[in-house]
Order: structure tokens, then sequence, then C-alpha cells
């Protein structure tokens, strides 16, 4: 099987979903993975953007998904928080995505009581089911779905139609296991793609993971064995933040640049 490369938006911080696409299709990377609306932090004073609340961007992002043949696969920013009920936070998000014919709608959850968490999920799930879309959670361990077993719970819980998505750094950070990670490969429905110092540079784990990771190959996470546990598993979509080296002045190409080169370098191995 053949993997095919993607970019997230977390790691070009503000710029927007359409020159994400063609960002994506001059790196030769086959998709994108996008947000209703970009996170605060905006070093590149990048115009502001919505997608929610903006028709013509959705209808340009369309053109430019035509125009490249970059695909927008993986909806994410779909959050589960306290006391909030996903059905009616999220079914705009889901909405948004179904218009704009994304395929995977990506979830994490803040929500403290595992059980709820998991209960969330399944109506997250269902509801991206009932419009065509295939739902997956990430675990993270600063969430109450901190590891792959608990990831996998929730994924139980959901149904069917649910699957796992394995984010490189919390796989790596949480401690769980690559032989159980093979065991339930079939869980797993998308990759996204980093490394990470074994020891934090920085203390805030959230921090780290919003805005400094480490291009793949020079961290210390086990990538080849990760994705070795996942051979089916074709999506690889790279999360690669690098707030340093966009603070220095390096933009959104570049940095991007240098994640493909060393994500291919790891996909080779």
């Amino acid at each position: 099987m053949t993997r095919r490369l993607g970019l997230e938006f977390l790691g070009v911080f503000g710029l927007s979903p359409i020159d994400l696409v063609r960002l994506a299709a001059e790196l030769d990377c086959q998709f994108i993975g996008t947000v209703p609306a970009p996170i605060e932090y905006n070093p590149e004073n990048y115009l502001a953007w919505n997608l929610l609340a903006d028709r013509s961007l959705r209808a340009e992002l369309k053109a430019a998904l035509g125009d490249t043949g970059v695909e927008l696969l993986l909806g994410d920013g779909n959050a589960f928080l306290p006391g909030v009920d996903a059905r009616e936070s999220l079914a705009p998000h889901l909405d948004l995505y179904a218009e704009l014919g994304v395929k995977r709608v990506n979830s994490i959850s803040f929500e403290p009581s595992l059980e709820r968490s998991c209960d969330q999920f399944a109506v997250f799930a269902e509801m991206a089911t009932q419009r065509g879309l295939q739902p997956t959670i990430e675990f993270c361990p600063i969430s109450v779905i901190g590891n792959l077993e608990t990831g996998l719970a929730a994924v139980r819980h959901a149904g069917p139609h649910a699957k796992l998505l394995i984010d490189t750094m919390h796989f790596f950070r949480s401690g769980s296991s690559l032989s159980d990670l093979a065991e339930t490969a079939d869980l797993v429905g998308h990759i996204q793609l980093s490394d990470a110092p074994a020891v934090p540079a920085i203390a805030d784990y959230l921090e780290e993971a919003m805005y400094e990771r480490q291009v793949p190959g020079e961290g210390e996470a086990p990538l080849e064995a990760i994705l070795a546990a996942l051979p089916d598993v074709e999506a690889v979509g790279l999360e690669v933040p690098l707030r340093s080296l966009a603070e220095q002045g390096v933009g959104p190409v570049e940095r991007m640049a240098r994640c493909v080169a060393g994500a291919r370098k790891v996909l080779g191995a």
C-alpha cells in the first residue's frame, strides 16, 4: 500500500485553508486537514478567516480543491467540553464538513469524566455517520482519554463506524504499547505524524503540542515502529507546529517542506 501524505492545519498556524491547499499541491501532498477557524496564534499576521461564517470562503476552498486535486480529508477542531452537549455544539461543524466533502472528522475530549467522554463520542459518531462522515477520536496524555487503552474503549463504545486517530507525539508520551497498537490496528483510521523529544522541552504539555513539535526523524519518538504497526492506515497527516522557526521568519512553505522531507525519509525507512 502507498501511504498518502497530507498537511494538517496546526503546522501553518493562521494560514487560510485555500493557501494550505495550494501549499499541499506545491509539496506534492495528497490531502489537507482543517478546522472551522484558526487558533489565535498568528505570527505571520494572516487575515482572519472563518469557514462557518463565510460562504464565499467555502466556495473558494471548493474551487481550490478542484483545481489542484488535493483532498480535504480531515475535519478537525471538534472538542468535547464539560457541561456542553456535542449534539448542539458540534452539529454546525459536521454540517460544514459535509458541505465541503470531507471524508473523516476527528474529535478530542476535554471532559473530565471518562464515561461522559465515551458517551459524547458515541453521539458525535452517530451524528457524523448520519452525514456520511467517518468519525475518529484521538487520545492525548492530558485528556481523560489519555492512552491507547482508553482510546480503544471510546471507539468500541461508539460502535462499528468509529475509529481511532493516532497522533504519534501523544502515543509516544502516553507510554502506550506498540504490540497492543499492532493487535488493534484495524480500529485505527488516521495517523497524525510529528516527532518529539523523550524529555519535554516545554513544561506545559498542551503548549508543546500546539506550538512546538519536531520534524519527523529529528526527535526520539519511535515513528518507524508506529508506522510498521499500522501498515494498512493509508493517510498520514503532518501535524508539526514549529513556533520557534516561525518567529525566526521561516515561512510556512519552508517549514512544511522540511516536515515533508523528514516524513518521506521516515516512510521510506
